[in-house]
């Protein structure tokens, strides 16, 4: 048996050695998204601030849709918003559209820089995500 672990850990060695590490490259912002906006959950302004529940996403606006996920932090819907059947639409961080009920959600906005601004943007990684300004 020792054997075994032994040609594991050779052969774990020998794949480390031949990889190449990779250089690191931030995530930078390649624009904006014109018709949409940052939202958050308005229970993540309450008491429970950040630990505050995540919100059911759903693959359609119908009553009957499957979940498919949740939605927290910052979300990103369309400005304005389009409810269809007190659903609207999201764009999740991987790009995947989703429903989130919308009298779960509100405004984004900062409590340590009231001043701040949020734009939903597409990333040089591929996936959605946000720039503040302040």
């Amino acid at each position: 048996m020792s054997n075994i672990s032994g040609l594991i850990s050779l052969a774990a060695i020998i794949v480390c050695a031949g990889a190449k590490a990779q250089p690191y490259k931030p995530v930078e912002v390649l624009h904006t998204l014109p018709g949409w906006q940052c939202m958050a959950l308005a229970s993540s302004y309450g008491p429970q601030g950040i630990n505050a529940p995540a919100a059911p996403a759903y693959a359609a606006p119908d009553a009957n849709a499957e979940q498919i996920g949740t939605a927290a932090g910052v979300i990103i819907a369309p400005s304005p918003l389009r409810p269809i059947n007190g659903r609207t639409e999201i764009i999740r961080s991987n790009g995947q559209k989703a429903w989130v009920t919308v009298n779960l959600l509100t405004q984004w906005h900062s409590f340590s820089d009231p001043k701040a601004a949020c734009y939903p943007a597409l990333l040089s990684n591929g996936r959605y995500g946000f720039r503040t300004v302040g």
